[in-house]
């Protein structure tokens, strides 16, 4: 009798088991499914995928996070952010969804304190996680924490893992705390990095980035109190904001004062 419980038993578990191995394969299939028809505009096939998914996996993150992503899609920011919240409290040990509601916060609901909450929140769990430290700078640059900001820069720029733009916004913070000689260097690393094409840039975003390299370029240069030399960076500039630029050095001091007291965007 004893025998026959024990089978029973052993039975009933790997039946389960299966149960759970079989429901666990059609949620990551639904899953996929739904990317699929999300990408082709099909917003409400893909939300019946996910519904399906978050059924068959009730455990997982990822079906909350995958409504999260359709939710944004369809503009819908508050919703969107819930559903990360409950990603998170469903499974706190995975950064990617404290990271992703650090994006949310940051770009869609222009909060970039609760944003760099989330980012930190992020990095606990996966310190070395370059796009979120990228994140966090960002979001301390829009918060108008200086140094914050630039601690993430240099973290990523000796790792060399620092985008253009935040070469470019480090320079600003050099420029901005008083420090022109440092700026000129990062500017021109940025520069040297956008010719060589280290990222992939439209030929277009390209010519526009070094032409705000110039302009900061001259601004870091008035602050250094080096006016000749902003001169003849604004002369060579093929940047539409040149030519106010140089009608501002009539005044440097006047010039100077406003790059150091302008809010870095």
């Amino acid at each position: 009798m004893g025998r026959l419980v024990f089978k029973i038993s052993v039975g009933f578990v790997t039946g389960a088991l299966i149960l759970l191995a079989v429901s666990l394969y059609l949620s990551n299939l639904y899953l996929k499914e739904q990317l699929r028809l999300a990408e082709i505009g099909n917003l409400r096939g893909a939300w019946d995928k996910v519904q399906l998914a978050a059924r068959l996996d009730p455990f997982s993150s990822e079906p909350l996070a995958a409504r999260g992503y359709l939710e944004l899609r369809q503009g819908h920011t508050n919703e969107a952010v819930e559903a990360f919240q409950e990603a998170i409290a469903r499974d706190p040990a995975n950064y990617r969804n404290y990271a992703t509601l650090g994006n949310v916060q940051r770009q869609q609901l222009g909060d970039p304190e609760a944003a760099a909450q989330s980012y930190r929140d992020a990095l606990e769990r996966n310190p070395r996680a370059f796009t979120v430290v990228y994140g966090l700078g960002e979001a301390l640059l829009s918060s108008g924490d200086l140094e914050g900001a630039r601690a993430q820069y240099e973290w990523l720029r000796e790792r060399e893992n620092i985008p253009l733009k935040g070469l470019y916004s480090l320079g600003k913070i050099h420029t901005r705390l008083g420090e022109p000689e440092e700026a000129i260097k990062t500017f021109e690393e940025a520069k040297e990095g956008a010719s060589a094409a280290r990222e992939p840039l439209e030929e277009s975003q390209r010519e526009q980035f070094l032409e705000s390299l110039d302009l900061a370029i001259a601004d870091a240069l008035v602050v250094q109190g080096s006016y000749d030399e902003a001169r003849e960076v604004l002369l060579q500039s093929s940047a539409e904001q040149a030519p106010a630029r140089l009608a501002l050095l009539d005044d440097p001091e006047s010039y100077r004062t406003s790059v150091l007291e302008d809010r870095i965007s």
